[in-house]
């Protein structure tokens, strides 16, 4: 009786599937994919991106309650408003625009991170680490250079415009260096917290239940930038186009650098240039608190995002920055 050599299971994309039993969940599970289809893993069931924004929804209840109390605490101690006061919105907006309510509301933006991670995590069953990047955590260098890019580009240039319109007339005000300290610790949170929600778990979620790469990527950043700009509130349609605009610049970000540093690193570095021309100008409050645009400030940003973004993905491709997730070959 002859010896037949053993028949090897047919290789799909350089992953082994065994002849007679199939791969347990969605094709691209055993796949590289992008990081709006990072989910789409062997264990997605159709109720994990319910209960992942169940955990999302939670944790934005918490985190009303928990400022509410810190505020509350706050103004107890401190003794602020004072008795002829009320609460009211008018009350608490005079508030957030000193250093005590600046920080305060960074770093209850800056909580999104946890709550981002902790969907992912209780919803899809992901570590936390990978709602950062497809290669399962901060890819600190990357992060770093990415803040300097964005800073030789959004830097100067801001500057060189507001020096065409006339410049601005410099005139901090007195506790400006106590502002300054709040905006340099806590915006980079801030804006790292927003794009853990919005760039990260949102996309992620959104990806998750559709099949294919491209129109996952799409939908993602349309649904994400849309939420996006309608969490800022009260706008007029030029400010949501701007506002609408960086979403998707940052979401084409986090699709060609597969993760999230990169629009980390573009919003934090605008938002640190809003606040130096406001605090330089003693006009915190009418920046915080915008709610008109105009046509030539929507498209000059959008302009100025697109180029930014242009030379990170050309900085991303020399460096051979990760952008897909690679799979581990199953062992059977």
């Amino acid at each position: 009786m002859s010896s037949q050599p053993p028949v090897e299971p047919p290789a799909v994309h350089g992953f082994v599937t065994p002849a007679a039993r199939p791969n347990p969940g969605p094709a691209q599970a055993w796949l590289p994919r992008p990081y709006s289809q990072l989910l789409r893993g062997p264990t997605l069931r159709w109720w994990r991106p319910l209960v992942s924004l169940l955990v999302v929804g939670g944790w934005f209840v918490a985190l009303i309650v928990l400022a509410g109390v810190s505020l509350g605490v706050y103004w107890a101690v401190t003794g602020a408003p004072s008795s002829t006061q009320s609460m009211d919105t008018a009350t608490i907006n005079a508030w957030t625009i000193t250093p005590a309510g600046l920080a305060w509301t960074n770093l209850i933006l800056a909580a999104l991170i946890i709550g981002a991670q902790l969907a992912v995590w209780g919803g899809f069953g992901w570590r936390p680490r990978w709602v950062a990047s497809v290669t399962g955590g901060v890819r600190w260098s990357w992060l770093l250079r990415c803040y300097l890019v964005a800073a030789v580009v959004l830097v100067p240039v801001t500057a060189g415009l507001e020096a065409l319109a006339g410049g601005f007339d410099y005139h901090p005000a007195k506790n400006a260096w106590v502002v300054v300290l709040v905006v340099l610790a806590t915006t980079p949170l801030q804006a790292a917290g927003e794009e853990y929600l919005f760039r990260g778990w949102l996309t992620q979620a959104v990806g998750s239940v559709i099949p294919r790469a491209a129109a996952g990527a799409v939908v993602a950043a349309l649904v994400s930038s849309t939420v996006f700009a309608l969490a800022h509130g009260q706008q007029d349609p030029w400010l949501f186009a701007d506002r609408f605009g960086f979403g998707l610049v940052a979401s084409w970000l986090v699709w060609r650098t597969g993760g999230l540093e990169a629009s980390i690193a573009v919003h934090t570095v605008l938002n640190l240039v809003a606040f130096a021309l406001a605090v330089a100008s003693d006009q915190l409050g009418d920046m915080l608190q915008v709610s008109t645009g105009t046509p030539a400030a929507a498209l000059s940003d959008l302009a100025l995002m697109a180029c930014t973004a242009g030379l990170i993905d050309w900085v991303a491709r020399r460096s051979s920055v990760v952008r897909l997730f690679r799979p581990p070959v199953r062992a059977w």
